[in-house]
């Protein structure tokens, strides 16, 4: 058997492994312990036993072939426990239902000095523990020898085992697991929240010495990310603030060119709006709305009110909107979530654009469908990244920032956003998230 395939067949968690680890320690063990008593203890009593019996059947078959008056033969039989008993007719059903064992019998013999087949040796469990044992010199006649019953449980040992084995890999796997899986649970939540770009706090440094090494080089790490996030933010709200002011002057200075140079007027005012507009998303992005609050509303509402926002005649973005229900989520974040999209369709593709809101099992969808040429497969995750912007057939101005501002925003609603092409031709912009 392959590596490979063992690993397959291995438990996958934590708990599995060690429980199965500390079973089969267990069963290890066991077996060593059985092998032990059996040589030293079961095997010695064994022989005992299977002498003592040798010694009632000796007894009896001396009584019977010398020739005691019945009364004192019987008299001997009784104080010994045994009987005899003839099969000429059958045998009773006390030797029919009597469990043969091959290992006495063999000793049997031996002690005996005859051969195998010439005797045997059943064990009878009623009142009493009846040794049953063929006489070697009389092929229908048996000796019953009646022996006290052993005191305990009547239980099958391996079934007492194999339950003990059980119920101590179990335990000993949850005390070992439970060590070793909160601590990473914690991690596993932190790493969520440092992906998401929020501040987990610094995890607590206890419990096995690994652990609270690893524990350590986490929170370090989360410091240091989150010491870059705060600069990068501050980074881009001080340039997006700076260009600013030399930005308005620009435009005014504008406003005073005559009209013989209203071309190039109009380029200048075309320009400085398309800077304002860049500057828009550089503080969209930094201010990513992880400060607000959710709140129970209307999506359909809010995605209603995005559309008319951006439309200039009816034709140009329609909707259907399904039956959404009230649902938690970032009122100003979710805007721009919606907005984005519809904006990057209309400048990318053009209109018409056409919303659908809908239940899909438990998520909520929102989907944006354009008629455009769509997206080369290999741009899809590209664009949803900082400053990246598509090719030639959907480029143009802009930060490279829409998307990635989408994305961010969805991720804070547990949700997602994917590009997706379209069959008949066009995009669809898909918005999920769960109810």
């Amino acid at each position: 058997m392959s590596l490979a395939i063992v690993m397959g067949i291995l438990p996958k968690t934590a708990f599995g492994r060690i429980a199965l680890l500390v079973g089969f320690l267990l069963v290890i063990n066991q077996l060593v312990s059985y092998f032990t008593i059996s040589w030293y203890v079961t095997n010695p009593s064994m022989k005992q036993l299977v002498q003592l019996v040798a010694s009632d059947v000796n007894t009896a078959i001396y009584v019977q072939d010398k020739g005691f008056p019945p009364e004192v033969r019987k008299k001997i039989m009784s104080s010994q426990n045994m009987e005899l008993v003839s099969t000429r007719n059958g045998e009773p059903r006390a030797l029919r239902e009597a469990q043969p064992y091959k290992v006495l019998t063999e000793n049997l013999a031996q002690y005996l000095n005859v051969s195998v087949e010439r005797t045997e040796m059943r064990v009878e469990e009623s009142d009493k523990i009846y040794y049953w044992v063929k006489s070697p010199r009389h092929s229908n006649i048996w000796i019953r020898v009646a022996m006290e019953p052993f005191e305990g449980f009547n239980i099958h040992p391996p079934l007492v085992y194999f339950t003990a084995i059980l119920l101590l890999s179990l335990l000993g796997g949850w005390i070992f697991t439970r060590q070793i899986s909160r601590p990473l649970r914690r991690l596993e939540f932190a790493a969520r929240e440092i992906g998401r770009g929020d501040n987990p706090g610094q995890l607590r440094e206890k419990g096995l010495e690994e652990m609270v090494t690893v524990t350590r080089a986490f929170n370090q790490m989360a410091r240091n990310v989150h010491q870059l996030e705060e600069d990068r933010t501050l980074l881009l709200a001080g340039v997006s603030h700076d260009l600013r002011t030399p930005l308005t002057r620009i435009r005014l200075a504008t406003e005073f060119m005559g009209e013989a140079e209203a071309e190039t007027k109009e380029g200048i005012i075309r320009d400085t709006e398309d800077m304002d507009q860049i500057i828009n998303q550089f503080i969209s992005f930094v201010r990513d709305g992880r400060d607000e609050r959710p709140k129970n509303g209307d999506l359909n509402a809010l995605v209603e009110e995005c559309v008319l926002a951006n439309r200039i005649k009816e034709e140009d973005i329609t909707f259907e909107l399904g039956d959404l229900k009230d649902v938690a989520f970032k009122p100003l974040a979710m805007k721009r979530l919606i907005t984005n999209l519809i904006q990057n369709g209309l400048k990318y593709a053009g209109a018409p654009l056409h919303l659908v809101t809908d239940l899909y099992g438990n998520k909520i969808r929102i989907s944006v469908f354009d008629q455009g040429s769509g997206i080369d497969e290999k741009e899809i995750e590209r664009l949803f990244q900082p400053f990246s912007r598509g090719n030639t057939a959907r480029s143009g101005g802009g930060s490279g920032l829409g998307l990635a501002i989408v994305r961010r925003i969805a991720e804070m609603h547990d949700g997602k956003v994917n590009l997706i092409n379209r069959p008949e031709g066009g995009l669809e912009a898909r918005f999920e998230m769960p109810r």
